[in-house]
């Protein structure tokens, strides 16, 4: 006779892992553009990383994408600040460049920005821009770079996209992890260690999309790395019970 209490177990679990999956599919998706992006117009090179470049993680045929970027004067004399810029222009080999001076008083900060269309996107799927700001003495020079994905589907904008597939996930998660611990009580040896698993994915998947608007490359090959071995190992340890 089949033991009738065990399946909402299999019914919480994959709902789980599914709203895990959808979660880390569309960080995912943003950390692989951006890896795009490093590499894309090679020989604009800084000695430092541009951490005040901002750009949209996703957009769609019905907005425009706005780039921006923060220059700042630290030093106590007025600095002329040239800044280059690559926007890829339908190909990877296609580029638009923009180039701009700035004079900048002591201690000042100017906020610099580019519009980004869909049609800029690389085989119509990624915008790729790298922003390139000129050394000055005694000021290093500093490069950024980031990748748009371009999705063509209609209605919505690219951070309604993220926030509906964002939401998914986590109300996915809550779901499939509420399933399972109110359905395995009382949550003792093997069954506490899923439900310490799933807390434990929950909380990366979260963070790793939380990495998206950080705009931070490092902190996102961390997040891609861990959970990658999470999920494998948590798929694995799903598929024993």
């Amino acid at each position: 006779m089949l033991d009738n209490s065990f399946r909402p177990n299999k019914v919480g679990i994959p709902l789980f892992m599914i709203g895990a999956v959808i979660g880390y599919a569309l960080f995912l998706a943003t950390f692989l553009q951006d890896t795009e992006a490093i590499v894309f117009s090679a020989l604009l090179s800084g000695q430092r990383t541009l951490t005040s470049l901002s750009c949209p993680e996703i957009i769609t045929p019905q907005e425009v994408g706005t780039v921006r970027a923060k220059i700042h004067n630290p030093t106590e004399n007025t600095q002329y600040r040239s800044v280059r810029t690559h926007i890829s222009q339908g190909f990877l080999t296609l580029i638009r460049e923009h180039y701009e001076h700035y004079d900048l008083d002591p201690g000042e900060t100017q906020q610099v920005s580019w519009e980004v269309f869909p049609e800029d996107a690389a085989y119509g799927y990624v915008i790729l821009t790298k922003v390139y700001l000129f050394p000055q003495n005694p000021l290093p020079s500093y490069v950024g770079a980031c990748g748009i994905l371009m999705l063509d589907i209609p209605f919505i904008t690219g951070w309604q996209f993220i926030s509906v597939v964002a939401a998914a996930s986590l109300i996915l998660m809550g779901i499939g992890y509420r399933r399972y611990v109110t359905h395995n009580q009382p949550l003792l040896g093997k069954k506490r260690s899923l439900a310490v698993n799933m807390v434990v994915i929950a909380v990366t998947v979260t963070l790793a999309i939380g990495t998206m608007f950080l705009e931070s490359w490092y902190m996102g090959l961390f997040f891609f790395i861990f959970t990658i071995i999470l999920l494998a190992e948590s798929v694995f340890s799903f598929s024993m019970s």
